[in-house]
C-alpha cells in the first residue's frame, strides 16, 4: 500500500519528527539508520521512519526542507509547544478533578446542614415557645 500527499502527524509525533528530521539533513541518512537499526527505531515513537507510516511522508518533506536551507522556525516549534501545552493539562487535571470533588462535598455537607437545621428550627422553636411559658408563670 501506498500512502500518497501529507499527512501532519499529533504534535508528540509531529515534535519527535522535526527534531529526526532536522538532524538527518544535517548528519546524513546514517543517522536515520542509526536510529532504525536501534531499539527506539522499533518503538511507536519512531515509527514514521518506515515507508508504511501516514507520517512518512511529512518526515521526508521535513528533512528536503531542511537540506534546502529551511530553518527550524517558529511554527516549527509549535508542535513542541502543543506537547508541552497538551502535558501540563494532563498534570493539572487530577488537581482539578479534586478542586472540583472538594467543592462537591463541601457543597453536600452545606446542604445536609441545612436540611439538619430546617428539621430542628420547628422542634427548636417549640422548645423555645415552652420556655418563654414556663418564665412567665
Amino acid at each position: 500500500m501506498v500512502i500518497t500527499g501529507v499527512i501532519r502527524p499529533p504534535a508528540e509525533i509531529r515534535a519527535v519528527a522535526d527534531k529526526t528530521a532536522l538532524f538527518v539533513a544535517k548528519n546524513g541518512r546514517a543517522f536515520e539508520s542509526r536510529i532504525l537499526n536501534s531499539a527506539k527505531g522499533k518503538t511507536p515513537k519512531f515509527a514514521f521512519l518506515h515507508d508504511s507510516s501516514p507520517f512518512h511522508a511529512y518526515y521526508e518533506d521535513k528533512i528536503r526542507f531542511y537540506e534546502e536551507g529551511g530553518e527550524e522556525k517558529e511554527k516549527d516549534g509549535q508542535a513542541e509547544k502543543e506537547l508541552q501545552e497538551k502535558k501540563k493539562q494532563e498534570e493539572e487535571k487530577p488537581i482539578k478533578e479534586a478542586e472540583e470533588k472538594k467543592k462537591q462535598e463541601e457543597l453536600q455537607k452545606k446542604k445536609e446542614k441545612a436540611q439538619k437545621a430546617s428539621a430542628l428550627d420547628p422542634v427548636a422553636t417549640a422548645l423555645l415557645g415552652r420556655r418563654k411559658i414556663i418564665k412567665e408563670a
